[in-house]
Parts: C-alpha cells; structure tokens; sequence
C-alpha cells in the first residue's frame, strides 16, 4: 500500500512538472519569435506650434521604435482608401529629432510636424497613417485627431 501511494504521488507530481514545462516552453517560443519582430506605434496628433506666422505647424505624425534593436524609418504619410499612399517625407516642417531616412533605436521616436493644407492630401480618401521601415516593414496607426481631420477635409 505504501509503495503505491508513492508511487502515484511521484506520477502526479511528475504529471504536474510536465505540464509546468510545456506551457513555460510555449510561453518562451512565443516571446522568442515576437522578440525579432519589428514593432512600430504610429500616432497622429494635432500640434500648437508656431514658428512663423505664414506656415502654422499644426498637425504631427509620430513613430515610436517598441523592437528591441534599432530599424530605420525610410518614408511616413498617409495611406489612402484605394491602397495608394500619400507621403510627407518632402513636405515642409519641423523635425525635432532629425530627418528621414533615420535610425532610430530601441524605444525612441521619431516625429514629423507639418502644416495642414487641403490640397497636400485628398482628405476624404485617408485611412490611416503609415510609416514605412528600410527593410520594407509597413505599420499603420490612427487617432481620433486623424479621425477628425478626415471628417472635416483637412480643414482644423
């Protein structure tokens, strides 16, 4: 009797330890593989910013580096319904952090602050904001500012 019980005691035991093993395996493939993907944020804002009367800077776009290595921010705009993308990389603005293509390391961010004109983009036809990486990796993001802008045509 008694060398059964140890004897379940010890299957149960084992059984338990197995189990404990397989899931903390699971776990740590899992964070391996996201650990080497490149995750991007992208956010747009409303910016109050005036540097000279005639180009008011009033709306941003933001991207911010979550991987855990550094990727390079080769162009960022806005995608539009039909697939096309509309880029601000030429337009004029404030970058404080540097302009494109730029490096940008593991949690650092990287904005574009610019003008809003109704003719720089067709408004009506926005999804989303997008930044696009040197490896060819494409992130989209919005807001309720983008949402807003898009529902008043470029117009704040």
């Amino acid at each position: 009797m008694a060398s059964e019980t140890v004897t379940l005691i010890t299957a149960i035991v084992g059984a338990v330890c197995g189990v404990a093993g397989t899931i903390l395996g699971v776990i740590n493939i899992w964070h391996q593989l996201t650990r080497n993907k490149v995750r991007l944020k992208v956010t747009t804002q409303h910016a109050i910013l005036m540097l000279n009367r005639s180009m008011p800077l009033n709306f941003s776009i933001e991207v911010v580096n979550l991987s855990e290595f550094p990727v390079v921010i080769e162009d960022i705009g806005f995608q539009l319904a039909d697939g096309r993308k509309a880029t601000i990389s030429p337009v004029p603005g404030l970058e404080p952090n540097g302009s494109l293509p730029m490096r940008l390391e593991s949690r650092a961010a990287y904005s574009k602050i610019f003008s809003l004109d109704q003719n720089l983009v067709p408004w009506s036809k926005v999804r989303c904001a997008y930044a696009r990486t040197q490896c060819g990796t494409l992130v989209t993001g919005t807001s309720p500012a983008l949402q807003q802008l898009i529902r008043k045509g470029g117009c704040l």
